[in-house]
């Protein structure tokens, strides 16, 4: 009886340190495997998504280049405000990094995220998106700058 409590033991000990290892290895990998980081300033509130960000500096990370892209963005103090998850590639390139903003009942909306650094331009917003390219005006545009690493 006393040999099988053990053997039990030793393997919620070895189960144990098996999940402690993989954390640690995840939460490693997750910081490691950034493969953008860009500031932008925002001087009027936008809405992405559902979430309304307001006017100041943000930072922006993207842990992996392959579909869906999922997004973080922080505030100056470095607090997650937001996630927004594009499974949309427009297909198309672009020759900067920017947020791509236009005005939907009286709010300004992020309807795109230009990637230069990765060639893809990310839709958060179809109609938004399917709209500005219709539209003779040019599309509000923030810059984003490659943030320091």
């Amino acid at each position: 009886m006393k040999s099988n409590s053990r053997i039990q033991r030793s393997q919620v000990l070895a189960a144990a340190l098996l999940m402690s290892l993989f954390f640690i290895a995840t939460s490693q990998a997750q910081t490691e495997l950034t493969v953008f980081a860009g500031k932008f300033t925002l001087t009027d509130q936008v809405q992405w998504g559902k979430t309304v960000l307001q006017p100041g500096d943000y930072t922006i990370i993207i842990g992996s280049g392959s579909m869906p892209v999922s997004v973080m963005v922080r505030d100056s103090r470095g607090r997650a405000v937001a996630r927004f998850i594009s499974g949309i590639d427009s297909g198309k390139t672009s020759a900067r990094n920017a947020l791509l903003i236009k005005e939907k009942g009286g709010q300004m909306h992020v309807y795109s995220l230009e990637l230069a650094s990765l060639r893809k331009v990310l839709v958060y917003d179809r109609a938004l998106a399917r709209a500005a390219v219709l539209d003779a005006r040019a599309p509000q545009t923030v810059p984003v700058q490659l943030a320091e690493r």
